[in-house]
């Protein structure tokens, strides 16, 4: 279970660190990606000098595991999974070389306090990256009035860093 205590102490090392890469898995049929978040299955950040991290969506739990990325695998007459690297233009894929200044964890729409989202801080952007009824939400942050019913902030990792107005 993705606990907030759990998940802070795993992400509290990340901070002030550079990201590298994103990895993603992403559904593939008739030869074509499925675009757009609809598409993403499981995601991998790899920040300087740390494990992977892989982000899962299971329900309204977002599941952060140190886990190196799978390999491509066919799923014959319903397409293929292929993971690689995220496309520069994705959403994901412009948080890359920036260094992660704060963290936020998400209360996700459970009755159970878990994590079910993050807000990424990194120096010029702010990213949501959530999970509600097994679907992505990935969007610019912080987090949009339509999506305050199912999400809430539990708190911020680093207390020093700026908060965006009413986050």
């Amino acid at each position: 279970m993705p606990d907030p205590v759990t998940v802070a102490a795993s992400l509290r090392p990340l901070l002030g660190r550079r990201l590298l890469a994103v990895t993603e898995a992403r559904h593939w049929f008739d030869d074509k990606p499925a675009t757009g978040i609809d598409g993403l299955l499981h995601f991998w950040l790899h920040f300087e000098g740390a494990p992977a991290i892989m982000a899962h969506g299971c329900g309204e739990l977002l599941k952060l595991t140190e886990e190196d990325p799978y390999s491509s695998y066919d799923m014959q007459e319903y397409g293929r999974t292929a993971v690689g690297p995220v496309q520069l233009t994705d959403l994901l894929g412009e948080v890359i070389g920036q260094h992660l200044v704060d963290v936020g964890l998400l209360q996700g729409y459970s009755t159970i306090p878990a994590v079910g989202g993050l807000l990424l801080r990194f120096d010029r952007t702010e990213l949501l990256v959530a999970t509600l009824a097994d679907e992505w939400v990935c969007q610019p942050g912080p987090i949009p009035d339509e999506l305050r019913q199912y999400l809430s902030l539990i708190g911020w990792l680093n207390s020093s860093a700026p908060t965006a107005e009413g986050q």
